[in-house]
């Protein structure tokens, strides 16, 4: 059935005068933009085209984070976060908003409350498909990000207490948030003999910006500084802030006497215009969904989407993410540097998907994933998981998720994998591998091989590692030892453990 289809699909999308697309080209799409590609969304890809695709993201229903979960401790939103990864047909907005949960951290190791991850994950799913501009104000004044980098009750200087305003929000607004610490061409390369970014000045200035910010209430006042208050954001206390003159980037004039929201929005208008901004953040966007090591033209014609939407606008998500996906670079990748290492949320979320697993209990997932390295919600620092700039040792290549593989992490993956297709995780998995059996029990041990091939690789298997599968295959004594030899050998191969 799944095969007559593919058929369909196809025949249908040459009616519809819609460009062929492979099963390859389809997959390798897929892998950039949800959790994990499978025959059934390659096959809907190929009916409808990429265009047709990304619209249908930007318009599905969002999936959330139920209310319950405030209530309960941070691991039922791990779960969570599994579950909506595995079934939930909004794909492309939790990537994204994995991407920016990754650019923008906020951690639950220093954030200690459901409420207020809870509602920072919500704010980045919501805005995933929005404006940076508005995405950049939000984060700034969301509690939990407010707690995370002690923006929250970050008062003006008092002389006489020796008070001074907190810089880590300013400093990690500028250095990781936004611009960066080198100034930058359009196209990502560090610009030759200029000078830094911003200085310790510029951090003192925005750090005096962002004063004056304390948790709302349950009554929506705010006198002094409040209790912790996670279900709106952040509510400004004018008499804690700095409403003297401020001078930002490039000399930009903050006036006197500007309201705490005014000076957020200057500060945030700032940056959103600086030139390194749009090189800064595509450029590690492109890291995230397609390649670790974007060529420079790559990381330009991104930044030219970030620039102008093609209707004047600057900094719409919609049209850089359309940018990243359909770019040539993406969708016929070079030989050699292409794609990135799963990082181990798609490992664990990719193999179930390719094979239709269906979990009916969850916290296994997050067990999995934090023994691969990547605990989520619970970054170690403010530079994420693992550093967008971590070089592989000897490589001389960008690697990000390579930070974390390490001999056992490394073991972990391929443990995962046997333990999920052969059946160690009990009756809270359920696997259908009928197709695969049927093909098994048909003796030719070269079309089972196929079949794992075009379902876990998009039939980009090389021919060497068919071979070497298919004798593995011979080895086994019955159909279902065949079926998952190569199912599991297939899973645990370079070739499903980084996205081209």
């Amino acid at each position: 059935m799944r095969a007559i289809f593919l058929l369909i699909a196809v025949a249908s999308s040459y009616a519809a005068g819609i460009q062929p697309i492979d099963r390859a080209a389809a997959y390798r799409f897929l892998n950039h933009a949800t959790f994990g590609a499978n025959q059934t969304d390659a096959a809907h890809l190929q009916a409808v085209g990429y265009d047709q695709w990304i619209s249908e993201q930007f318009a599905v229903t969002q999936s959330d984070y139920p209310d319950y979960l405030t209530e309960r401790a941070i691991e039922w939103s791990q779960d969570y976060f599994f579950q909506n990864a595995m079934t939930q047909p909004d794909q492309l907005r939790q990537r994204v908003a994995l991407a920016l949960h990754k650019i923008f951290v906020v951690s639950a190791v220093d954030v200690n409350s459901s409420e207020g991850m809870v509602g920072y994950l919500r704010l980045l799913r919501q805005n995933a498909f929005e404006n940076i501009y508005v995405l950049l104000t939000q984060i700034t004044l969301h509690p939990a990000m407010g707690e995370y980098l002690n923006m929250v009750d970050n008062d003006k200087a008092n002389a006489v207490t020796g008070r001074t305003p907190n810089e880590n929000y300013g400093r990690e607004f500028l250095q990781l948030f936004t611009v960066g610490l080198s100034m930058l061409n359009r196209d990502g390369t560090p610009q030759i003999d200029a000078g830094p970014v911003y200085t310790e000045e510029d951090v003192k200035n925005f750090a005096r910006v962002f004063t004056g910010w304390t948790y709302a209430s349950a009554s929506s006042s705010a006198t002094a500084h409040n209790r912790p208050y996670y279900k709106d954001l952040m509510l400004a206390v004018e008499s804690n802030h700095d409403t003297g003159a401020k001078t930002l980037l490039n000399g930009a004039a903050v006036p006197a006497g500007q309201s705490a929201l005014d000076d957020v929005e200057a500060a945030v208008a700032n940056v959103y215009w600086h030139s390194n901004i749009g090189p800064f953040l595509c450029k590690q966007l492109i890291q995230q969904l397609v390649t670790s090591n974007p060529s420079p033209k790559y990381v330009e014609r991104v930044v030219t989407a970030f620039e102008d939407n093609g209707s004047g606008v600057r900094g719409d998500l919609k049209a850089i993410l359309y940018a990243i996906l359909t770019d040539d670079e993406a969708m016929n990748p070079p030989d050699g540097s292409s794609g990135h290492l799963k990082e181990p949320v798609l490992v664990v979320s990719s193999l179930s998907r390719a094979i239709g697993a269906q979990i009916a209990d969850h916290p296994f997932l997050t067990d999995e994933s934090t023994a691969m390295g990547q605990k989520i919600f619970f970054p170690s620092s403010v530079f994420s998981y693992f550093s967008p700039s971590y070089r592989i040792p000897g490589l001389g290549l960008t690697g990000p998720e390579f930070q974390v593989l390490t001999s056992e992490t490394a073991l972990q993956r391929v443990n995962h994998a046997a333990r999920l297709i052969y059946g160690s995780f009990g009756g809270d998995v359920k696997l259908d591998l009928k197709r695969f059996l049927d093909q098994a029990e048909s003796g030719d041990s070269g079309a089972l091989v196929d079949l794992v091939n075009a379902e876990l690789l998009g039939g980009t298997m090389p021919a060497g590692m068919m071979t070497s599968i298919r004798r593995a295959v011979d080895l086994q004594s019955t159909p279902d030892a065949k079926a998952r030899a190569a199912l599991y050998l297939t899973a645990s191969s370079p070739f499903f453990q980084v996205i081209q």
